[in-house]
């Protein structure tokens, strides 16, 4: 059965043409609606044809052959099996003798009627048809054709006006037209035009040669097609036809036209273009050339030489329906305008809607009212097109779907019912209009009642499809199976509404249960003798099984297409989703389908938390159930829930790395709201007692850090291992930067203790020995060697940390390092670099080079002013460590290379000294010095003696140097040592007699500049009474200087606070 958008009802019969029409006259009453008319009717019997109608409201208006307008009015009829009442309100003969009306437009925006007859546009006020004087709009004489803007249907410009577009033989006019008329525009036209439309910006018209396309803001004009040329009969022509041009064109949309071409020897076409003029979509086919046509998206509709009516659908342009015309009606043509309303009751019945279950009605009345203004909505319907014939006319008005459906249901034809309904969806376009709106809510109902026939059925998986497409509440369809549904679930908002026949279909249904147990009964499989549910399944156990089965499966599926549908509300806390996903996870658990459950609690989910733990947890679902909590952000609950799992307590073998988990949850980024802080300390304590590694991993790595208290958790760990404590104080001095003295201190105890356990034997003597061995003449400092050792053991690993913390932190106690490094054992480099700290440069001195033979890091000791003792290999700054380079010692830190002399050192090195660091450093070069004369190997002494004093040799004291060396050493030796002693004293004592040259002259420039200034002044006299300019007080004796513009006085001090000098 295909489907059928419209259908024909008589508005106008031959009867009522045929009355006593009322003689009208000009006088009316000013408080009624209606033209008075007189009392004396004079009947007569009207011989015309109707050639032009037009509608609004209730307002018919028919132009006759011979000059009438006919005005009637339609009424509610009482009598259904006649769908209109039609009243005679008022004739108006438009004074052109026997010229035929050739159109009417309605304009109800400005509230006028536009008239063309003769070539002559009248204008009348609506609703009541009356003329409008000439001195208000004079009509428009020589008129071929006139359209207004279609775009503007139902709109009025911010002027109160909308644009009339009138072609005359060589022109076009564009009137605007409101409570008067004028003349906007004016475009010349030389070819004229038969036929024209327009909406917005764009005119598509036809003259006798051609289509046309006319940009009214460009002006330019776009050639279509030929103008097709019909044979008519003419009884002038011996032939007794001739052809005359004979165009169509309508507006289907903005920037979309369609123009027919064509004549009845060819088959005739429809073409769609667009506002350049390009054909689109694909083309319309009728079988003859058509007297009319009009379109009302998504259809065209044309009227046929063989008195058919022809529907095609826009969109796949396929024919829908034909509609045959009675042989007496004799139709003229075809209009398309505001249209006349109908009320078509039987949508009002199937359409009307209504809150499921009944009981909530009572609080749903602001809803309530909602659902009757839809109704109403739905169920007025304008009846636009409108076919006039000899003496009627007709409306085409919509045909609701569901009736038709309905009667294809009766008869069970659900699959035909579904087709049509198919066909109908499809002739849906993306408009937001009342007729698409109607349509779509038909098409729900049809979806929905066929849906619930397949159920009856069993048919399980097909209802749910067409459910679906139905746009069912979900919560009516999990409702049908016992132990998913929920009676709360449907008192929630928003409310579950439902058509008035599918509720009654529903409660007649049942469950599901209900629906297996009676297609049980139809196939014979069970027995009515029984008197119990078990007992009723007779001999068909097995079906009934395997059907529940199903029809749960087909739920499943279902619902996974309703969570779709909805996945951009998902975690939105809406209703329907709420319910589809809870219900989703109990069909899973029933089918003990794990991967699906897992696979739903991980992603966002709408899970009712209330309903799904109390089934979780009666499962033994444990780690699900934790799965669940995290998805709402109740995390304390996932701890809780994930601890007591870990330990034993709620055994569930899914959980798996328990305390990675745990430690995951309380590194992330979480607000106070959802995890308060206590809770974080309390379980990373607990993941403390079982891994004190991951443990204090939460107190260094939490995004709450901040908010713990350093000195509480410190306390803590020295319950645990010394590992814990040294990796939270690394993180607090290292990473935190802090600037509390107990922290670095208890770190660098920390290592050492480490240090301490790690040793073992000669370890530490057999270091250096072979640093000695390796570097007899100190080709590298001592730290440098221990980073260069290959494998590096774990003790230089920890020695090395240990020494880079030593030389980068000020703030550790080195009195208790020192205490804490005696008792640990024989670590002479961190005790040297301690001794430095304490300023006992003396005893880091002999140990650098007695002890360890460091002769490289003494040097580099000395440079930095007993900061450094050389640099921490980089090998070893792995993600617990960072490399601590000594403040201006990058040049004396190169393991490779001796130390540089003086004459290569950066100058900005010798600038940012200070006068006493200089001091201390020159004092420490000469206890090296001193130390290197005292080293017993002759050889080693005078290496490193010759070494220092040609390197470092600014540093000492010539005359010092002299009074120390030893008698028997040639003055040769010395000799490089002396000449840049010399050089630099030279030097110094010429640069300090350039200095003070260049001072006494300065001095005696501003010796002269005084005395001129002296002279220019003259004498300034000062006495008892000579008060400052600024606090008013004598000058007295006090020091003050003079304004030099106006010679005032000043203290020094106050002209310090006016800024003077």
């Amino acid at each position: 059965m295909p489907y059928t958008p419209y259908t024909l009802q008589t508005i106008l019969s031959s009867v009522k043409v045929e009355e006593p029409i009322p003689t009208t006259t000009s006088s009316t009453s000013f408080f009624s609606r209606r033209p008075t008319s007189p009392p004396n009717n004079e009947a007569r019997t009207l011989r015309f044809s109707i050639d032009a109608v037009g509608a609004w409201d209730s307002d018919l208006y028919c132009g006759t052959s011979d000059g009438l307008i006919l005005h009637y009015s339609l009424e509610d009829n009482a009598d259904k099996s006649i769908p209109f009442k039609t009243k005679l309100e008022n004739t108006i003969n438009l004074g052109f003798g026997k010229k035929s009306v050739e159109r009417i437009l309605l304009i109800p925006q400005v509230s006028k009627a536009i008239v063309l007859c003769d070539s002559t546009l009248l204008f009348f006020t609506l609703p009541f048809f009356e003329a409008i004087p000439s001195s208000f709009i004079q009509p428009i004489k020589g008129v071929s054709c006139f359209s207004h803007d279609i775009g503007e249907e139902d709109r009025i410009g911010d002027d109160g006006t909308v644009e009339l577009i009138v072609v005359k033989r060589r022109v076009i006019q564009i009137y605007k037209i409101g409570e008067s008329m004028h003349l906007k525009k004016e475009l010349p036209l030389a070819e004229g035009a038969l036929t024209l439309t327009r909406h917005g910006r764009t005119l598509c018209l036809a003259d006798s040669m051609n289509y046309k396309l006319i940009n009214l803001q460009q002006s330019s004009v776009t050639l279509l097609i030929p103008t097709p040329q019909v044979p008519i009969n003419s009884p002038s022509l011996l032939g007794g036809t001739q052809l005359v041009p004979k165009p169509l064109v309508a507006v289907v949309r903005q920037d979309e036209f369609l123009v027919v071409s064509g004549s009845p020897d060819n088959q005739t076409i429809g073409i769609f273009v667009n506002s350049n003029g390009d054909a689109i979509r694909g083309t319309l086919q009728w079988s003859s050339y058509p007297k009319a046509i009009c379109v009302e998206f998504p259809y065209v509709a044309a009227l046929l030489l063989n008195q058919k009516i022809e529907i095609h659908n826009i969109m796949d342009q396929t024919l829908l329906q034909v509609m045959s015309l009675d042989v007496g009606i004799e139709a003229n043509g075809m209009s398309f305008g505001h249209g006349i309303k109908v009320w078509m009751d039987v949508l009002a019945q199937k359409l009307k809607r209504s809150v499921w279950p009944a009981t909530q009605q009572q609080n749903e009345q602001e809803l309530f009212h909602d659902l009757q203004r839809e109704v109403t909505r739905y169920s007025t319907a304008a009846a636009r097109i409108l076919i006039y014939g000899k003496d009627s006319v007709l409306a085409q008005v919509t045909t609701p779907l569901v009736v038709q459906v309905d009667v294809l249901l009766q008869k069970n034809l659900v699959e035909e019912a579904v087709q049509l309904a198919e066909q109908a969806r499809n002739t849906m376009s993306s408009d937001h209009n009342v007729y698409m709106e109607r349509l779509r809510s038909e098409l729900n109902y049809t979806f929905q009642k066929a849906g619930l026939f397949l159920l009856k059925s069993t048919l399980f998986d097909d209802a749910f499809t067409l459910l679906t497409k139905g746009e069912m509440d979900p919560r009516l369809v999990i409702h049908l199976f016992e132990g998913l549904a929920q009676p709360k679930w449907l008192t929630e908002s928003p409310p579950v509404l439902l058509f008035d026949e599918i509720r009654h279909l529903v409660e007649r249904m049942g469950t599901i249960k209900d629906i297996v147990m009676e297609s049980l009964k139809e196939f014979g499989a069970g027995n009515e003798n029984n008197n119990n549910d078990d007992e009723k399944d007779g001999g068909a156990p097995e079906m009934k099984r395997v059907l529940l089965m199903n029809a749960r499966e087909a739920l499943k599926k279902y619902l996974l297409t309703e969570r779709h549908r909805r996945k951009d509300r998902l975690g939105q806390n809406d209703t329907i989703s709420k319910v589809i996903d809870t219900s989703l996870l109990k069909i899973y658990m029933s089918q003990k389908d794990d991967h699906a459950i897992y696979q739903l609690l991980k992603q966002a989910n709408d899970c009712s938390t209330e309903d799904c733990s109390k089934a979780l947890l009666k499962s033994n679902k444990y780690y699900a159930l934790s799965i669940l909590y995290e998805s709402k952000h109740q995390y304390e609950k996932v701890l809780d829930l994930w601890t007591k799992m870990h330990t034993g307590e709620l055994p569930d073998e899914e959980f798996k790395d328990g305390l990675f988990r745990i430690k995951r949850i309380l590194l992330k980024d979480i607000s106070q709201e959802e995890l308060p802080l206590s809770v974080i300390m309390h379980y990373a304590w607990w993941l403390t007692d079982q891994d004190p590694g991951q443990g204090v991993e939460v107190f260094t790595r939490s995004p709450r850090m901040a908010e713990m208290d350093p000195d509480e958790i410190i306390t803590k760990l020295d319950h645990y291992n010394n590992e814990g404590v040294r990796t939270y104080l690394e993180y607090l001095v290292l990473s935190q930067k802090s600037d509390h003295a107990e922290y670095h201190t208890r770190l660098a105890c920390s290592y050492v203790r480490d240090v301490a356990n790690e040793m073992e034997g000669e370890q530490m003597e057999q270091l250096v020995q072979g640093f000695r061995a390796n570097h007899p003449m100190g080709a590298c400092t001592f730290v440098s060697y221990l980073g260069t050792l290959k494998p590096q053991t774990h003790l230089v690993k920890l020695r090395l940390l240990l020494i880079r913390l030593l030389l980068k932190s000020p703030l550790y106690s080195p009195e208790t390092l020192l205490e804490t490094l005696s008792k640990a054992g024989p670590l002479d480099i961190e005790k040297a670099i301690v001794y430095g700290r304490m300023g006992k440069h003396k005893e880091s001195l002999e140990i650098l080079i007695h002890r360890l033979g460091d002769f490289v890091g003494a040097e580099t000791y000395c440079v930095t002013n007993g900061q450094s003792t050389g640099v921490v290999p980089v090998e070893i700054n792995d993600d617990r460590s960072h490399q601590t380079t000594p403040a201006r010692s990058s040049s004396l830190a190169v393991v490779t290379k001796p130390l540089p002399p003086v004459k290569e050192l950066p100058n900005d090195m010798m600038e940012e000294l200070s006068l006493d660091d200089l001091m201390e450093r020159r004092t420490l070069f000469s206890m090296l010095f001193k130390t290197y004369i005292g080293i017993k190997e002759p050889d080693l002494m005078v290496a490193r003696t010759m070494h220092l004093l040609n390197t470092q040799g600014f540093y000492l004291d010539t005359v010092e140097v002299l009074e120390m060396t030893p008698e028997d050493w040639p003055v040769e030796m010395l000799q490089e040592f002396l000449i840049r002693s010399l050089r630099r004293s030279l030097d110094d004592y010429n640069e300090s007699q350039i200095v003070l040259g260049l001072g006494r002259g300065e001095n005696l420039m501003v010796s002269s500049d005084l005395i001129k200034l002296y002279n220019e002044i003259g004498s300034i006299t000062v006495d008892n009474q000579t008060a400052c300019l600024k606090c008013h007080r004598t000058i007295g004796y006090a020091d003050f200087v003079r304004e030099s513009e106006h010679g005032q006085l000043l203290h020094i001090h106050c002209a310090k606070l006016l800024g003077w000098i």
